[in-house]
């Protein structure tokens, strides 16, 4: 359940609009209030590229800038506080998996793999071989052969798999001329989809119940600071619009 009353709209597939500053497509989430008596405008909400854009307006800057409105807001709320909460029970919903069969059939093919390309140039193929099964990095047909980071929790269920795209040479992301990033649920058309992402290597904390932990915000970098420093267990959060949040870090309760 949403702690705030106005807050980002849960992800689900064609929920993301496009940036009313940068116009990119596909990256922009809106705000929306948890009772549903406000709509606010298409260009409340927050760009997902947060260092080439950075655009964020919020529903405190939207009432600011409309003073009418937040008059009305607050003769509202002054309403409700007098007759009661309204505020009308929200039942959790439960996150979405993906089937392990499709996880266990893109375990493979790294020939294309540019990612599995270039750290076989850096740890060899046998290091990186381990590696890519330690933490179940499968290879999809998007791009060619992109890397998918399979977000597996703590009990064996995968949530979803992040799809990226990297340069075989430099083992850079390619970022033009766009962001080639996409979601494993998002490309096998999943229906009614609810994503609630976890740690990249979070299965691992079974494995290695006292193993201390390391977080680090790149899958990729986990990937290659468990062969130089193997005594941890490095997990990703997979950036700010990942899975760093209070339910997702309750899994580590415990852990040094």
């Amino acid at each position: 359940m949403n702690d705030y009353r106005f807050h980002l709209q849960k992800y689900r597939m064609g929920s993301k609009t496009t940036c009313p500053k940068c116009g990119r497509k596909k990256c922009f989430v809106r705000y929306i209030d948890e009772e549903q008596d406000i709509t606010f405008p298409d260009t409340v909400g927050r760009c997902d590229h947060v260092n080439s854009c950075g655009y964020h307006y919020t529903p405190k800057d939207f009432f600011r800038d409309n003073p009418t409105k937040t008059e009305r807001f607050a003769s509202s709320f002054e309403n409700r506080q007098r007759d009661g909460p309204s505020l009308r029970p929200v039942t959790p919903q439960e996150p979405s998996y993906i089937s392990t069969d499709i996880v266990e059939k893109s375990l493979g093919h790294y020939d294309i793999n540019p990612l599995f390309l270039y750290l076989c140039n850096v740890l060899g193929k046998a290091e990186t071989d381990r590696l890519f099964k330690m933490y179940k990095v499968g290879t999809s047909k998007k791009w060619g052969g992109a890397a998918v980071y399979w977000q597996t929790d703590i009990k064996g269920r995968v949530r979803t798999g992040k799809v990226m795209n990297y340069d075989p040479k430099t083992g850079h992301r390619i970022k033009e001329p766009q962001a080639y990033v996409s979601w494993a649920h998002k490309e096998i058309r999943l229906p009614d989809f609810n994503l609630c992402q976890c740690f990249f290597g979070e299965h691992l904390l079974a494995e290695y119940p006292s193993k201390h932990v390391m977080i680090v915000e790149s899958e990729k970098t986990a990937i290659i600071a468990t062969h130089f420093m193997p005594q941890y267990i490095w997990l990703a959060t997979g950036g700010m619009n990942g899975c760093f949040n209070r339910e997702a870090v309750e899994v580590l309760r415990g852990r040094e």
